[in-house]
């Protein structure tokens, strides 16, 4: 399992309005169809993404670069641009065990809240939080193994503890 985060290059946004973070959505289906993996949280921002994936035969490198190279295709062709769309290559943190898998969790879904943006948070599409908030299905994701982590009766109630113990660490 891996914290999967990419930055726009120069930190330029990579997503210009909702039909590009529809397109990368539409691609991230088409790359585990391709190669095979679990989208266990996400969060599309203006300029960067966080996933974070389980890999089943593939090693991340092999999911990011059919999925970056079809975006940045997608987006340089739309735009009429050349060139990167992505700074550097993306950063992974490998994920050993519950504990920092909840916490990684926890990071992705509170980047939406600080980003503060209202049409953002109450996108659904833009991040997995909202799929887990509101307990609807998405055939992108895997919830199953998230909620079995939890120490709450339910993901709000959790959610809930972790902007507050985010907010006394600010």
């Amino acid at each position: 399992m891996y914290h999967i985060t990419a930055i726009g290059n120069r930190k330029e946004d990579i997503f210009l309005c909702n039909d590009d973070r529809r397109m990368y959505l539409n691609l991230i289906k088409y790359t585990q169809v391709k190669v095979g993996y679990k989208l266990h949280a996400y969060c599309l921002m203006s300029n960067h993404i966080h996933l974070l994936i389980e890999t089943i035969d593939s090693p991340p490198g092999k999911i990011l670069q059919l999925l970056h190279l079809n975006y940045s295709k997608h987006f340089n062709k739309k735009y009429k641009h050349v060139g990167h769309v992505f700074q550097n290559r993306y950063y992974d943190k490998i994920i050993m065990d519950h504990f920092y898998f909840t916490s990684a969790c926890s990071y992705i879904h509170l980047n939406s809240s600080r980003e503060s943006l209202v049409e953002y948070e109450n996108d659904t599409l833009w991040s997995s939080h909202n799929y887990y908030l509101k307990g609807e299905s998405n055939s992108l994701m895997t919830k199953e193994l998230l909620l079995s982590y939890l120490p709450y009766k339910n993901y709000r109630d959790w959610f809930t503890s972790q902007k507050v113990i985010s907010l006394k660490e600010n």
